[in-house]
């Protein structure tokens, strides 16, 4: 019994050599992320929050940061479906939360946006069910829903 349990505390502690600090010790953070209220609360669903933690991460949250990886590595990294990945790329392109830059043959780049460039939160139920619908909705530009298919 003894060893089972070492086996279960060993598979759920997390590495320490993967957590180092830029000081060099082996101790990985105490907090590792703040959410500012604004976001918070400006209503994403989980799968759209998750897919904007992910390239605010991987942007370093600068406008001038770029992401670009494939849909498919990012919905798996993000744990969801590619299909619910897509979706909430489109809601987050159309509320302006991104934009996207095309490129022939490679996989596009994205970029964060200024909160000040954001839709208003009062819309974002309206983009959701414009992109998440089976029909094809005349508000959601036919290029969004093209730009973001699978690879």
């Amino acid at each position: 019994m003894l060893s089972e349990e070492k086996n279960f505390e060993n598979s759920n502690t997390l590495s320490v050599e993967k957590h180092k600090s830029s000081t060099g010790t082996n101790k990985p953070p105490a907090s590792v992320a703040y959410i500012h209220g604004f976001l918070d609360e400006y209503g994403l669903d989980p799968y759209e929050f998750r897919l904007y933690a992910h390239m605010v991460r991987r942007t370093g949250g600068k406008p001038e940061g770029v992401f670009f990886a494939s849909l498919k590595k990012t919905a798996e990294i993000c744990d969801m479906s590619v299909r619910k990945a897509q979706q909430a790329l489109k809601v987050l392109l159309k509320a302006n939360l991104l934009k996207q830059t095309k490129r022939d043959g490679r996989t596009d780049e994205y970029r964060v946006t200024p909160t000040s460039e954001w839709i208003s939160k009062e819309e974002l139920a309206k983009i959701r069910k414009a992109a998440t619908s089976s029909k094809p909705d005349k508000t959601i530009d036919t290029a969004i829903e093209t730009d973001i298919a699978c690879e």
